[in-house]
């Protein structure tokens, strides 16, 4: 067993932000000043949840916190508050970095000690992305602030620590730079640091040091306070001058030499101070086996992690000298560093999260390279004397990839692909190969410059139970995934106390690494989602999207009608689908497709009725789809062997889970921590496992009913496209429209089966769809109940209207006689029967008329379809089967008159005849939110209704795809209706389709 360190940390379960500003910052600062923006908004909140929960910092002070009105400000503000001698936080990213970058470049020279804690974001360029890239943080590596980057959580947090007190000592600001999302949200176990541990490698900001540079006590004196008052009443300074011709460039130079030089030396003994006191060790750089590598990546942030288990599978498996840097510092960049670990080495490839086509290299690319020219003997000419010599012989190849760019999946065959590629073993797709002298390649994307390996392996330690949730943005997939990691994490208290198995530094050992992967994004509410999650008995190091899974909870119970949950399924594997059907019935639900999958990989089905579960536990529509996760989160413990394999009761079980559900909605009370467990024991009691049945069972996969469409004109018939969808000519004097602007070219691209896989093309390079593109856009995935409108109680006060975020509810006021003539030429079939009722539709439409005057005037609320099915039987003279038709047709469209006065009692008063019908569809825009039944309140004309096969097919009449958008434009088309009397389109009238 080693040395055990003083301070080896405190476990617990969190998250990157949770790690970095609630464990770390509201405990060393005075204050935080900052503006929410994704994905570090979380670290505003958590340090605005400390301050408001009256947390004080380790050093016995209260904090504050402010949320400024934009990252601008936030930038400015926190740098005021550190020179008036403030420990000072920031978060931000992406777009928040560049637009504060104006602030970065004066705080140096008023030696600003600030730390601006960043989750790096792509920025945007051709499209809004609000995922991991490395641009942001890139476009501020000119402003003289020091950066430091961590590959983990955990290495962030711990050079939160170490950046500041350089910062302290250099006085000069700095960043400390997490992966958006891939870091700053994955959970995992991590070590908090000790008060003592931040009191002492700290101290406090007041305390008074001894000056560490010459240049300091030429400004200072032999001390000064450890966060120096540069703007202080009691000694006036003028902070920030104007300066001409005459001053300004010694300002800029002399900093170099009286203030960044010192620094890496400072950040070297804040390394190896930290690692004595921790015992967690980084550097300037970390290397991973470099030993006897003759080919060696250099990466930034989480990439890091999924190149070491890389590179471990290549050794083992091929016997391959490979190995890893991270940078951990790239201000000041660390050039004698770089060179050392690089020098003689054969190939080194440089993969960066950014792409600066217009550069002659990507940014950390040009830095090694220009450290390694400038080490380079060449033509007896010395190297620069601050790093080591190497020869020309020595110098390696470099090579450049580019990978994750917005989150972009990078998985284990990139990396072996990147390999390959680089030791002359592959080419990129478009044949071209490092022997042909080229050096530059892309991953995880289909593009002529990409290269990845055949192997796929999953890069997973032995015995890991890996878990893949599907779900619905908003249905509460990444609290239930969260809750999850958290509870394995407790777990291994529960397993210390029993078992006393210590590491080898003493501390607790980690019985169960787990680590926890949303897919994030807002833009997911309503559209479907997924989360990973993996428990296994060693560290996990790969970060993507699972392929090897072993269990999948499957929330969303139309998945298959949109997806395949079975992908990358091992065999033998355990499939948990909400289903309140079980046995033969469930079965029929699959589709062909997933029972062959099932079949042949022996995978395990379970059926849960989560969504009962939870609303036999709460009233609430909201609360019954977020804690319809916490029944799936018992099932998981149910079917996967965690329970068994580490010997745990379902009481120790439930305690840990009982604590969690204390520690996450203890202040709530504990009617709901109770009503949480409820829902969990009852989702680890109730899952089924169902037989698997024949191939040749009914299908009822697609859980839609069967909609009542208009007639279409057949493509051999009129000689279009069948569709029946909307068409307009294209205007005269216009020319044809260019394949940029067509729906037809963006659909062969997004909307063609290429899902993950789209290619990087022409028109993926630049920020364009075309109109109409959400013509076809459906939130049927999301829905579990649906407005239904009662059309009898309308007021047409439009306030369901106006609060929709979907523009769900397309309405219209249209005149009687043209939506009665438009159902019958559009949905009778018989030519003949047509003819016959539009003959004696005047009549039909008088005396419903009149009905409906007299309905008006008893307040008797009969519905139209009534009125008109009693009007049509007195007129007769028509078939069964074409009244049924018509019937069929009319009592599928809600049409109000009895109280919307302003279209129909008031006109029809004023001019017998002209009187009009309200309309108010829901189309398959709609999830299901109930604002529009919240906003009609007490008028009920809408109510939430379950959404089954039925009510579905009423979406499928307002909103079919390819044939027509709202059902007023097939029902009320209007006097310019451009079909003829039998239903066909007239001749000409498709020819801007």
């Amino acid at each position: 067993m080693k040395d055990r360190p003083r301070y080896p940390g405190i476990r617990l379960t969190a998250n990157g932000n949770q790690l970095v500003s609630y464990h770390t910052e509201t405990r060393i600062t005075d204050a935080g000043i900052f503006y929410p923006i994704t994905p570090s908004t979380e670290g505003g909140e958590l340090y605005q949840q400390a301050f408001a929960e009256g947390k004080l910092n380790v050093f016995g002070h209260s904090t504050i916190a402010v949320e400024a009105e934009g990252e601008h400000a936030a930038q400015g503000g926190a740098i005021a508050h550190s020179v008036c001698g403030r420990r000072v936080v920031n978060f931000t990213s992406g777009q928040g970095v560049v637009y504060g970058v104006e602030q970065y470049y004066h705080a140096p020279g008023k030696c600003s000690t600030m730390v601006l804690e960043v989750a790096a974001r792509a920025l945007t360029k051709h499209a809004l992305n609000v995922h991991c890239g490395h641009d942001d943080i890139y476009g501020a590596l000119d402003t003289g602030w020091i950066m430091l980057f961590g590959k983990d959580a955990q290495q962030t947090a711990d050079q939160a620590l170490i950046l500041r007190r350089v910062t302290e000592l250099s006085l000069t600001p700095g960043m400390n730079i997490q992966d958006g999302f891939l870091t700053s949200h994955l959970e995992r176990t991590f070590y908090k640091h000790e008060s003592e541990l931040i009191r002492e490698y700290l101290g406090a900001p007041d305390d008074i040091i001894d000056c560490p540079t010459e240049s300091q006590r030429i400004l200072f004196g032999p001390t000064r306070r450890r966060v120096p008052r540069m703007i202080d009443l009691t000694n006036p300074v003028l902070l920030g001058p104007v300066q001409n011709q005459e001053h300004y460039m010694q300002g800029v130079v002399a900093r170099r030499n009286n203030f960044t030089e010192p620094i890496l030396q400072f950040l070297q003994e804040a390394y190896e101070d930290f690692g004595k006191q921790t015992g967690r060790y980084y550097g300037l750089i970390t290397q991973f086996k470099t030993e006897d590598a003759d080919t060696v990546f250099v990466s930034l942030g989480s990439a890091a992690e999924n190149i070491e288990a890389a590179v471990d599978y290549l050794r083992d498996r091929r016997n391959a000298k490979v190995g890893s840097i991270h940078l951990n510092v790239i201000r000041p960049f660390p050039e004698a560093a770089v060179v050392q670990a690089l020098a003689g080495k054969r190939n080194v490839i440089i993969l960066e999260r950014t792409d600066e086509p217009m550069a002659g290299d990507n940014p950390m690319g040009r830095d090694i390279r220009t450290a390694l020219t400038k080490a380079l003997v060449a033509q007896g000419r010395p190297s620069d004397l601050a790093l080591p010599s190497i020869t020309p012989e020595q110098m390696p190849r470099l090579f450049s990839g580019i990978y994750g760019l917005g989150s972009r999946d990078f998985r284990p065959e990139h990396v072996i692909g990147a390999y390959e590629y680089a030791t002359g073993a592959r080419a990129r797709k478009d044949g071209k190969s490092a022997e042909d002298g080229v050096s530059f390649f892309v991953l995880g994307v289909d593009h002529p410059y990409e290269v990845k390996s055949e192997e796929t392996p999953s890069l997973l330690p032995e015995g890991s139970i890996a878990v893949r949730f599907h779900s619905i943005g908003g249905w509460g997939a990444i609290t239930t995934g969260k809750n999850l990691g958290a509870i394995i994490g407790d777990l291994n208290d529960l397993l210390y106390t029993r078992d006393k198995i210590v590491d080898e530094l003493g501390n607790p050992k980690e019985i169960i690494h787990v680590s926890a992967n949303p897919k994030y994004g807002s833009e997911k509410k309503g559209a479907p989602t997924s989360y990973f999650m993996v428990a296994a008995p060693e560290r996990i190091r790969v970060n993507c999207d699972l392929r090897h899974v072993t269990v999948v909870l499957c929330c969303d119970p139309k998945a298959f009608t949109h997806t395949n949950p079975l992908d990358g399924m091992s065999e033998g594997g355990c499939l948990v689908w909400e289903s309140e059907e079980d046995g033969e019935k469930a079965w029929e639900r699959l589709p062909m497709w997933a029972r062959r999958q099932i079949i042949d990989n022996k995978i395990h089905v379970y059926t849960l009725p989560g969504f009962q579960i939870a609303r036999d536990a709460t009233d609430r529509a909201d609360l019954q789809l977020r804690m319809q996760g916490n029944a799936f989160l018992g099932a998981f413990f149910a079917v996967s062997p965690l329970l068994e394999e580490f010997r745990i009761t379902s009481e120790q079980f439930r305690e840990v889970v009982h604590n969690q559900y204390v520690k996450k909605f203890g202040r709530l009370g504990d009617a709901v921590v109770n009503s949480n467990m409820e829902v969990m024991t009852k989702g680890f009691e109730k899952v089924r496992e169902i037989r698997v049945g024949e191939m040749e069972a009914p299908d009822r996969s697609t859980l839609r009913g069967k909609a009542l469409l208009p007639l279409l004109v057949t493509q051999s018939e009129e000689g279009g496209c069948g569709s029946g969808c909307r068409s307009v000519p294209i205007p005269a004097g216009q020319g044809e429209r260019t394949p940029l602007t067509r729906i037809a070219t963006f659909d062969a691209e997004f909307r063609s089966g290429y899902g993950y896989n789209q290619p990087a093309s022409p028109l993926a390079s630049v920020g364009v769809m075309a109109a109409g593109s959400g013509d076809t856009a459906s939130k049927y995935v999301a829905r579990r109940e649906t407005p239904l409108f009662i059309a009898e109680n309308c007021t047409q006060c439009m306030e369901c209207i106006s609060v929709c975020p979907d523009t769900a509810l397309p309405n219209c006021s249209q005149d009687l006689g043209t939506m009665l003539r438009t159902a019958i030429m559009n949905y009778v079939t018989n030519p003949d029967e047509r003819v016959k009722m539009l003959r004696l539709l005047p009549e039909i439409d008088k005396r419903t008329r009149d009905l409906m005057k007299d309905s008006v005037a008893s307040k008797s609320l009969i519905p139209l379809p009534q009125l008109l099915r009693k009007v049509t039987n007195e007129v007769d003279g028509f078939s069964e089967e074409a009244k049924q038709q018509f019937f069929d047709t009319i009592e599928k469209v809600p049409m109000a008159y009895q109280k919307v006065n302003a279209i129909f009692s008031t006109p029809e008063r004023k001019t017998p005849g002209s009187g009009g019908v309200f309309s108010i569809f829901v189309s398959d825009l709609c999830k299901g939110c109930a604002a529009c039944v919240t906003a009609c309140g007490d008028h009920q004309a809408l109510r939430m209704v379950q959404e089954t096969e039925d009510v579905n097919a009423e979406h499928e009449v307002v909103r079919r795809p390819g044939h027509v958008r709202v059902a007023h434009e097939h029902l009320g088309v209007g006097p310019n209706d451009e079909r003829d009397g039998h239903g066909a389109l007239r001749e000409g009238a498709d020819e801007g389709h």
